[in-house]
C-alpha cells in the first residue's frame, strides 16, 4: 500500500537520533551542537526509480519493512560486549523503575545486553517507549489519518513556507535520487526532510533493524508485557508541524550543504560508540550559548531545542514520576541524549527528589 511505505518513510526518521543541524558555514560541517528525532535515514535500500504521478497518495518510497518486520528477537544472548548507560529510580515509598538511554540504529552488538539491563528489564512488568508504531502500521484508516497532518490544508503548498533556493534544492536532490513525486508539494516539511534523508548513504554498518527500542518493543510483545507508551505518534507529528517556516528552511537547507552526508555518518557513528560504552558525552547538547551564528540562527536553534529536547524531557520526567506514584514495575527506554544535562530526565528527577542510581 502506497501509503503505508509513505508512512513507513515518516516513522523510520521520527525513529532515530543523531544530530541533524550542524551549524555548518562556508568553512565546512562543524561538530554536532544538539540533537534530533528527526533526521537522516540511513536504510541501506536503494532509492526507487523515479515517480510520475502526482496524485497525492502516491509515493516512490522503498521501505518495505513494518514494525513487526523490524525484529523477530525474543531472547536477548547473554555474551554481550556493551555497556550502556543504565538507571534505577526510587521514591520515598520504595517504588522502582529503571530507565535505559536507547538508540535507534544499531548492529549486533546491540542485541547482547549486560547482566545488570537483562535483570532490570526481567523485573519490570511493562515496557515505557516514546511510541508503540506497530498498531498504525497494521491500519490503513490510521496511517492515512497520520498522513494526512503532514498535507497542507489551507490551499499552500511547500513552496509558500520555504525559500526558492532551498525548495530547488531539495527537488533537485530528490530527482536525482529518483524520489521526487510533483505530489509532494502539497506535503509539509517534514515530509520533505525525511525524503532528502534517504538520499544519503550508509556507510557506518548502522540499521534500524538493530535499533534498541525496536528490539526491546519485540521481545516485550513476545513476553507478554505491558507496552506504554511515553507520549505517542500524533504528539510526535504535530511536534514537528509546530516548527516555524524559519526552522524548517533551515532544517532543509542543512541537507543541501557539500559533505552534509560524511558528516550525518560520522557524528552518528560517534553517538553510537560512546552509547555502547555508556559515555554519552554532554558536549552532544545544547550549552546554552552559540558559538558562530548570527542571532536569527541562533533564535532558530534555541527554538529548535527547546521544543526537540526541554520541553519533552520535563514530559517524560512526569510520565516517569507517575509511573513511580503508580507503583508500576516499569522498563523505560527513550532516546539516550533524554537522560543527559541540567535538563535532561536524570537532572530532573532527582531535583524532584528522587534517588537515581546508576546501574552502569
Amino acid at each position: 500500500m502506497k501509503v503505508r511505505k509513505l508512512l513507513c518513510t515518516l516513522l523510520a526518521s521520527l525513529f532515530i537520533t543523531v544530530p541533524v543541524l550542524s551549524g555548518c558555514n562556508d568553512s565546512g560541517p562543524k561538530k554536532p551542537m544538539f540533537p534530533t528525532i528527526s533526521d537522516t535515514q540511513t536504510s541501506t535500500q536503494s532509492p526507487s526509480n523515479p515517480v510520475t504521478d502526482t496524485s497525492p497518495d502516491v509515493s516512490s518510497i522503498v521501505i518495505e519493512s513494518t514494525p513487526s518486520e523490524i525484529s523477530t528477537v525474543t531472547s536477548i544472548p547473554s555474551d554481550s560486549t556493551i555497556t550502556p548507560a543504565a538507571w534505577k529510580v526510587e521514591d520515598r515509598d520504595g517504588h522502582i523503575i529503571y530507565m535505559m538511554g536507547s538508540i535507534h540504529m544499531g548492529d549486533s552488538s546491540a542485541l547482547a545486553m549486560p547482566d545488570y539491563i537483562e535483570n532490570a528489564y526481567k523485573a519490570c512488568d511493562s515496557l515505557a517507549v516514546e511510541a508503540d508504531i506497530s498498531n498504525v502500521m497494521n491500519d490503513p484508516a490510521q496511517a492515512q489519518q497520520y498522513i494526512s497532518l503532514f498535507m497542507y490544508e489551507d490551499g499552500s503548498t511547500i513552496k509558500d513556507h520555504i525559500s526558492e533556493e532551498v525548495y530547488n534544492g531539495a527537488v533537485d536532490k530528490l530527482t536525482a535520487a529518483g524520489l521526487y513525486n510533483a505530489a509532494y508539494n502539497q506535503f509539509k516539511p517534514f515530509l520533505w526532510t525525511s525524503l532528502l534523508s534517504m538520499t544519503m548513504g550508509n556507510t557506518i554498518g548502522l540499521s534500524t533493524n538493530s535499533g534498541v527500542d525496536m528490539i526491546f518493543l519485540d521481545r516485550a510483545k513476545h513476553d507478554g508485557k505491558t507496552i506504554l507508551e511515553v507520549e505517542n505518534l500524533t504528539y510526535q507529528f504535530e511536534l514537528f508541524n509546530s516548527f516555524s517556516d524559519a526552522l524548517n528552511n533551515l532544517m532543509m537547507a542543512e541537507y543541501l550543504q557539500p559533505n552534509f552526508e560524511t558528516y550525518v555518518n560520522e557524528a552518528t557513528l560517534d553517538l553510537y560508540n560512546q552509547w555502547k560504552n555508556g559515555t554519552v558525552s554532554e558536549d552532544l547538547l545544547l550549552s546554552g550559548t552559540f558559538n558562530n551564528l548570527d542571532p536569527e540562527n541562533a533564535a532558530l536553534y534555541q527554538e529548535y531545542i527547546d521544543k526537540l529536547l526541554i520541553t519533552r524531557n520535563r514530559s517524560m520526567t512526569d510520565t516517569a514520576e507517575q509511573y513511580l506514584q503508580n507503583g508500576q514495575k516499569v522498563f523505560f527506554l527513550v532516546g539516550v541524549l533524554h537522560f543527559y544535562g541540567e535538563n535532561g530526565i536524570v537532572s530532573l528527577l532527582q531535583k524532584d527528589g528522587y534517588t537515581v542510581t546508576s546501574l552502569h
